[in-house]
């Protein structure tokens, strides 16, 4: 499903490479890449290795699942870019320990569904945030879950020079993770718990629902620097629509959180 999603996988892979380019003007050793959830083919890295030495990059690879892990090395051994790899870890990304050396100057995770629901991706970048140092570069560099009102013929009928508030209004922004999301999100990744990362109440006027027909869920992705993935142009940022606003002549609040459990995801309930 990822492969199939091209634009998905095209701004990853361009959002590597700048981050590469942009460390090199900065350093003279080698860039040290942690991939977690590499999957079966380790996607993402391989256009990476096939450009760069193992003077200029080199890779950590970690993958849960015992099969993908067999493949992903196969495929690392058939390529020739075993001179790459650092460290194999057959390991879960969201408890693993870290190596303290080589230093990490690049985390790369993609275990991501519309929404931040299911897969682990917060809970990966959280635990491995808290062993690696304030410069490293993250990417995704910022994933955000916003709150949007949604006129839904506006959106169907807009075209490229459509400004987003003419089909969308945000109320407030559930969560977003970037480098620093570790001190901003306590989460203890050995427990099973579930833990509320976020929660926001939000008001609804009875005039919102005369302008918007739905409450959206939008996934915002910024892969590194001026490269992302904007409003629907992936099956990672389609709108979610969470509730269909009706006529109604008086205010109304709802809830909505952001949960991490063995199922990631978002709640929303009316008050």
């Amino acid at each position: 499903m990822c492969l199939d999603d091209i634009l998905r996988t095209k701004q990853f892979i361009k959002g590597i490479f700048k981050a590469i380019a942009t460390l090199q003007k900065k350093q003279q050793k080698p860039i040290h890449i942690l991939y977690a959830g590499t999957g079966p083919y380790a996607t993402l890295l391989l256009p990476v290795l096939a450009t760069y030495s193992a003077q200029e990059v080199i890779v950590t690879l970690v993958e849960i699942n015992k099969e993908s892990f067999n493949s992903m090395k196969s495929i690392i051994h058939k390529l020739d870019f075993e001179n790459h790899v650092v460290h194999f870890k057959n390991e879960d990304a969201t408890t693993m320990k870290l190596d303290s050396t080589p230093k990490i100057d690049i985390i790369l995770s993609e275990t991501l569904q519309c929404g931040l629901v299911k897969e682990q991706q917060v809970p990966i970048t959280l635990n491995l945030l808290h062993q690696v140092e304030d410069s490293v570069i993250l990417i995704p560099e910022m994933l955000a879950l916003d709150v949007c009102l949604f006129n839904h013929n506006s959106f169907t009928n807009r075209n490229e020079n459509t400004k987003e508030g003419n089909y969308l209004q945000v109320l407030d922004r559930l969560i977003e993770i970037n480098n620093s999301s570790n001190e901003a999100f306590k989460l203890n990744t050995d427990s099973t718990v579930t833990t509320i990362l976020s929660e926001k109440k939000i008001k609804i006027n009875p005039s919102d629902a005369t302008t918007f027909d739905a409450l959206v869920l939008v996934t915002r992705m910024t892969i590194f620097q001026d490269i992302t993935i904007d409003l629907n142009q992936s099956g990672l940022t389609v709108p979610i629509i969470i509730d269909v606003l009706s006529n109604h002549t008086e205010e109304k609040t709802f809830t909505i959180s952001y949960k991490i459990d063995s199922e990631p995801g978002f709640a929303m309930h009316w008050l």
